[in-house]
């Protein structure tokens, strides 16, 4: 289970945050792909990106905001990519940041737009009132005081993680997962959805 802020538990017992919502859509997205493991793994690790996307998606609900997953460096034996690349942003955006990756095996993006649409349909349908903010917009201070200190949380985890992968035996890698990073770092505020297709070119 994977929950808002990298937790695999609600902050109280039974007590749900909407944005908790959103973690489980998305791991549920990422799945038929990756595999509920890996799945899990993006969406704990990877707080800032995924929540940076909904707040893009609240800050603009004209244009769709999405999560993405790339893979480069092809592993033969193992039939998978040996890196998993995390990237956040409109469909433009997406392709621009992918554009110059090297060795990229290819992306998919699931739609954080479209949850948070769906989401509020169906919390309408139990009388459910979701019609507040997922998450604070780009603009607000906090928003980049949370995903700052969601990171710095995120990081000292990764590396403890990382440094138990080392002492595997070789012949036990193969059950491990790849190395899963963010493609670019998470910018505080989001910039204007302009300039990353701006700098690609």
């Amino acid at each position: 289970m994977a929950l808002a802020f990298g937790t695999p538990v609600p902050g109280a017992p039974g007590r749900y945050l909407d944005l908790d919502a959103v973690a489980v859509a998305i791991s549920e997205g990422l799945t038929p792909s990756l595999g509920r493991r890996i799945a899990t793994l993006i969406v704990a690790g990877f707080f800032e990106e995924w929540a940076s996307a909904v707040g893009q998606a609240e800050a603009d609900r004209n244009e769709d905001a999405f999560l993405a997953v790339g893979g480069t460096d092809w592993d033969a034996q193992f039939k998978r990519p040996r890196r998993l690349l995390i990237a956040h942003g409109t469909l433009d955006e997406l392709k621009a940041q992918f554009g110059g990756t090297k060795g990229l095996v290819g992306y998919f993006a699931v739609n954080v737009s479209d949850i948070i649409r769906r989401l509020r349909a169906r919390g309408q349908e139990f009388g459910i009132d979701l019609a507040g903010l997922f998450f604070f917009l780009p603009d607000d201070p906090r928003f980049g005081q949370i995903l700052a200190q969601v990171k710095r949380e995120r990081d000292l985890r990764i590396a403890r993680v990382r440094r138990a992968k080392k002492k595997l035996r070789p012949e036990g890698m193969r059950g491990q997962p790849p190395d899963i990073t963010a493609l670019r770092p998470v910018q505080y505020p989001i910039p204007l959805r302009a300039d990353l297709a701006a700098e690609a070119q």
